[in-house]
């Protein structure tokens, strides 16, 4: 009785472990625009989760988590971007960061223009209301930063 008790036990929690695992995976989705003269990567971002709910200030907040984590597909002439945070133990070590980066008033703002409401909606949309925003980042200024606090290594220091 004993077994399956513990069975049971390690069954539930596995679930629950999967289940909060999930419901953390970003629901965000993004689009290259352009890359800008002055080294600013502009995206359309929308939240499929979020939909007509999606606040200008969690598309920057994403907008920013997509170049760290996800990095941004090359479409309309972009080029891809792979995400800054590619290797495992610079995620690991960005964690520290993480929460203070990402609080209302974290570092984050500051590699981000505001978001503007995309004049256009994405093809694989299609008629659907969603909020879909215009953000401009900043991925050199975020890359020197992080480079600065030793999270990721210099591209000079590669080789």
């Amino acid at each position: 009785m004993k077994l399956n008790q513990r069975i049971n036990f390690c069954l539930a929690l596995s679930l629950v472990l999967f289940c909060s695992f999930l419901t953390n995976k970003p629901t965000y989705q993004t689009e290259c625009v352009s890359l800008d003269t002055d080294g600013y990567y502009t995206i359309k971002i929308w939240d499929t989760k979020k939909a007509n709910g999606y606040r200008p200030e969690d598309a920057r907040r994403d907008a920013i988590h997509a170049i760290l984590y996800a990095g941004i597909a090359g479409v309309n002439g972009c080029s891809s971007q792979q995400p800054i945070l590619s290797k495992i133990e610079d995620q690991e070590a960005f964690k520290r960061i993480a929460k203070a980066f990402f609080s209302n008033k974290g570092k984050w703002s500051s590699f981000t223009r505001s978001a503007t409401t995309a004049t256009t909606t994405p093809v694989s949309l299609g008629k659907k209301e969603w909020k879909v925003y215009q953000v401009s980042i900043s991925k050199s200024a975020i890359r020197k930063y992080l480079e600065d606090l030793k999270i990721i290594k210099s591209l000079n220091n590669q080789f």
